[in-house]
């Protein structure tokens, strides 16, 4: 009953983030940047029902002062070298494999189908500071992520650099952060990717990092 009701919400919150349009292409959803087009299906399994990635256990070098309350096991892999932290795409890369597919709308499940991840934004305008406000809950429980320090991803294109370094976000409540600022520099539809826990290690499977992608719109 539980798994049942939990792969209910997670649909019902996806389509009211996502929704289509009559000429197949993107359409901005003005004025909060989020872009409309097919609902994202990659955690759906082939019965239908939710696929769900258990979290594990974060191996890093730079488990962080308040461990302690962040609902994820940290390790301490600094004399572990199997266990470093991998490297993700740097910003703006848009063509490393090991990502999954960029959504539409402003909600949906991350890469791996551990967390549910939404967001809002101020208002969204060519060099203009952008702030968004990050939700981001453990698929499995359908509980706060905590400690997640989103990281963001942005890119225009291949060739266009990204909208500044990426910036550390701040925690304003249980799972929910304040990413930027984010000073996208040139009109259109813009990558905005945004990574969970960077620290921990990317090789397990079942490692509490993360990352989801939308598509952005700038006027």
């Amino acid at each position: 009953m539980a798994k049942s009701f939990i792969v209910l919400l997670v649909a019902a919150l996806a389509v009211a983030g996502c929704s289509s349009n009559n000429s197949g292409g993107p359409v901005a959803d003005s004025p909060s940047g989020a872009v409309i087009g097919p609902p994202d299906h990659h955690c759906v399994a082939d019965d239908g029902g939710l696929s769900i990635q258990s979290i594990g256990i974060c191996h890093t070098p730079t488990p962080p002062a308040n461990a302690n309350t962040c609902e994820v096991q940290f390790t301490d892999s600094t004399a572990d070298a199997a266990a470093a932290p991998a490297s993700d795409a740097g910003a703006g890369d848009t063509t490393n494999t090991g990502y999954g597919p960029t959504m539409y709308g402003s909600a949906g499940n991350d890469d791996d189908c551990k967390y549910y991840v939404s967001w809002v934004s101020t208002p969204i305008k060519e060099n203009v500071d952008t702030y968004f406000t990050v939700t981001a809950l453990r698929l499995e429980d359908m509980q706060p992520a905590l400690c997640a320090s989103i990281i963001p991803d942005t890119a225009l294109n291949p060739t266009h650099p990204p909208a500044g370094p990426p910036k550390p976000s701040v925690e304003l409540s249980p799972g929910v952060y304040k990413v930027g600022p984010v000073p996208f520099d040139a009109p259109g539809i813009w990558t905005v990717r945004f990574h969970l826990y960077e620290e921990c290690d990317d090789g397990p499977d079942d490692s509490p990092h993360g990352h989801a992608a939308f598509y952005v719109q700038v006027p």
